[in-house]
């Protein structure tokens, strides 16, 4: 054999030695035995056809319960939402769903924190994306997703089965728990535990966490949603959406699922964000049902019914998924359903104060409290301020009026901040401090 054919012979050999190496390494040791996106991805492999799906991010897997709204459709429900799904992970998931099942009705939510991602020409952290491209069967179709993610310096480590974000781990612990898992087929099951978690099937997880009513708060104030930001890309790929719904003929729905008023009022242009929703989706001939502005008398969440500002839990979800399909089995106008916008939402509402945002100085000395509120005047509202500590609780403030508070030296605990509306307690909020 000539020098010219030993060499790239060679390197091909090389090439294909250090992949199967790669695939070896990567089954042994990827922390993914407690991913629900795995199981979910296996179950979309395993329906013997899907009705109705469910498309988007973390808001779509504690969003429906697929075994309610089989009950009440008389169809097979499924969600397909992972931890911050990107639109083209969407895509990816819906090319692989429609080469196995007839699908009639695709939900598609709208999460303003995916809508607003960066741009595959800005894009460096992947790893949203590589728990689904891992998924997924079809090679053209992975191969299609991974190559609009990004720009090419990064193909390398996209197509490499180890890499940056690959979920690779070397800790013991994970490792030990990987191995027993492999080795006693538990794996194999597509079981998953998590002490947070209850995994209902079919995609949807059960969060187990509840919030207190009243209890809402934060450290940092949340940015305004940047519609600005809104890619090409996002738009670019809903379009593939719309064009893959209608060359098979499914019905695709745009909806947004609801977070907290705490969370939307902290943004503070929640209306700029349904208006882009609304034309968007206008333009290409589609409604847009913004559960964000339902009113109260068909669907009113608690703040228990949520496990953070923006994510169902278990009793959220079950309320949220019959009021879901309640209205689209009803004969609900759309007029009688929504508000025409956020601001006009909550213009209606009872005064209220949704929680509070604490304001640290550099060294922890002052704090400073922000009431997150629909229309209320900020002379209405008193605080109690209570530093504690493993010694217990010491009084900074009692029904005063005034949202700066000077905190004590060299101590460390929690603040709890009591707020009154005309007297009234509104909310009961926590957080750490350790101040110089």
């Amino acid at each position: 054999m000539s020098n010219k054919m030993r060499i790239p012979l060679k390197i091909a050999v090389f090439c294909a030695v250090f992949y199967v190496l790669c695939v070896c390494v990567a089954f042994l040791f990827r922390n993914d035995q407690g991913s629900y996106a795995r199981v979910l991805m296996h179950e979309l492999y395993e329906q013997d056809n899907i009705d109705i799906m469910y498309c988007g991010s973390s808001h779509v897997s504690h969003g429906i319960v697929p075994e309610v709204a089989d009950k009440m459709t008389g169809k097979n429900n499924f969600s397909t939402g992972t931890a911050a799904q990107s639109i083209q992970g969407t895509y990816a998931i819906l090319q692989q769903a429609v080469k196995l099942h007839k699908i009639e009705k695709v939900f598609l939510e709208m999460e303003f924190a995916i809508t607003t991602q960066a741009p595959k020409e800005k894009r460096t952290g992947f790893k949203a994306d590589y728990l689904v491209a891992k998924y997924i069967k079809d090679p053209k179709i992975r191969f299609e997703f991974l190559t609009s993610i990004s720009t090419p310096k990064y193909y390398l480590n996209h197509f490499l089965p180890i890499g940056k974000d690959k979920y690779m781990t070397l800790n013991p612990a994970n490792l030990s728990y990987r191995f027993k898992s492999i080795l006693s087929g538990d794996y194999f099951r597509y079981t998953y535990e998590d002490s947070d978690d209850e995994y209902a099937g079919k995609g949807c997880l059960l969060d187990v966490r509840t919030v207190k009513n009243g209890s809402f708060s934060e450290t940092i104030t949340e940015s305004p949603i940047a519609i600005s930001a809104i890619s090409k890309d996002y738009q670019d790929t809903v379009d593939k959406i719309i064009g893959l719904c209608k060359a098979h003929d499914i019905e695709l729905i745009f909806y947004s699922m609801p977070c907290t008023d705490f969370y939307l009022n902290e943004k503070g242009n929640y209306d700029d964000y349904y208006s882009f929703c609304k034309a968007f989706t206008a333009a290409r001939g589609y409604d847009f049902y913004d559960f964000n502005l339902a009113k109260e008398t068909y669907m009113d969440f608690e703040d228990e019914d949520f496990r953070d500002d923006n994510h169902f839990n278990r009793q959220g979800v079950y309320k949220w998924t019959r009021a879901f399909w309640n209205y689209f089995l009803g004969d609900i106008s759309k007029e009688d359903m929504f508000y025409t916008s956020y601001a006009e939402k909550m213009a209606s509402q009872p005064d209220r104060i949704f929680g509070l945002i604490y304001h640290f100085s550099d060294d922890k000395r002052c704090l400073e409290i922000q009431p997150v509120v629909n229309h209320v005047a900020q002379n209405r509202i008193t605080y109690d301020v209570y530093a504690v500590t493993g010694s217990g609780e010491t009084v900074l403030a009692e029904k005063s009026h005034e949202t700066t508070v000077k905190l004590p030296s060299g101590m460390s605990g929690h603040i709890r901040v009591i707020s009154y509306l005309d007297g009234v307690q509104q909310n009961d909020c926590t957080e750490k401090f350790a101040s110089f």
